[in-house]
């Protein structure tokens, strides 16, 4: 029966304009169909996730910011790497065929270009995927990435950005040399909220340097000087920063309880902090 309603599915898609037929949901992911994977749209892609056996069914066209069909592995057989969106959220996926039309997934949360987010980082022929992955969230729409880089072990991504110095020595790294300079200069300059762009772009260098093991406590004075700030986003960067190093709880839970303190002082109204006043005990004048 659910068979029998996927392929009705398909063909209401073919029917409704797409061009594609219901026989072109199992069509080989391969070079030899490259062209024809080239020609399909966000909602054919959709069609074809959503009529997979193991599927949700609730994939939209609107949902995909990307997409792109490419040989990850060297061995002409293609995989499908999506970007999806939602509130407050992004992921990159990768699906793979495996037979009677189910798909192999690997998601990742984070973000990324998929023109450049797949590339032979150490010539064995296989793609490695660099992922944006967020390190701090002040909100839906300001956020602290940083690049991860994952390795194609057994059919399967697993992170290994410590096994690619290269890649942030050589183009990493000199970038963000020269972004934290000239934020340095706006902030010595007194333009307005460069603080925050400056903390982000330190809080993204020294995760690298302790990712790749130069300083494991890259970021420590830093996060010292963000703890005495009243800036909500600057303790929360603290709050990061000294869980990224840990063996700094102590420290970690005083950014924590400052940055909510700061952040209700600011914005009372909102119902958290309305909860939080609520739960206090009188006092007495």
């Amino acid at each position: 029966m659910r068979n029998t309603i996927l392929a009705a599915v398909a063909l209401i898609f073919a029917m409704a304009g797409l061009g594609r037929t219901a026989g072109q949901v199992q069509i080989l992911w391969n070079e030899s169909n490259a062209r024809t994977l080239e020609a399909l749209t966000k909602a054919d892609v959709a069609n074809i996730l959503n009529a997979a056996p193991d599927s949700a069914n609730d994939l939209t066209p609107g949902q995909i910011d990307q997409f792109r069909f490419a040989d990850l592995e060297g061995n002409g057989k293609y995989e499908l790497l999506l970007t999806e969106s939602g509130p407050c959220a992004s992921f990159v996926m990768i699906l793979r065929q495996i037979g009677g039309g189910y798909l192999n997934r690997q998601a990742f949360f984070g973000g990324a270009n998929l023109n450049t987010a797949t590339r032979d980082l150490n010539g064995d022929g296989k793609q490695e995927l660099i992922i944006l992955t967020p390190l701090v969230s002040h909100s839906c729409t300001d956020m602290v990435t940083w690049p991860v880089v994952y390795s194609l072990k057994r059919g399967k991504y697993v992170e290994a950005s410590r096994d690619f110095p290269n890649y942030y020595d050589n183009e990493v790294l000199p970038e963000l040399d020269q972004q934290i300079s000239k934020a340095q200069a706006k902030v010595a300059a007194g333009k307005r909220n460069y603080e925050y762009r400056l903390a982000g772009l330190i809080m993204e260098r020294d995760q690298i340097l302790r990712v790749l093991g130069r300083n494991p406590t890259a970021g420590l004075n830093h996060a010292y000087q963000w703890l005495n700030s009243d800036d909500p986003d600057l303790l929360q960067d603290a709050e990061v920063t000294f869980k990224e190093i840990g063996g700094h709880k102590a420290d970690e839970q005083a950014a924590r309880d400052k940055r909510v303190r700061a952040f209700c002082a600011r914005y009372p109204g909102t119902s958290m902090c309305k909860q939080s006043a609520a739960s206090r005990p009188a006092v007495d004048h």
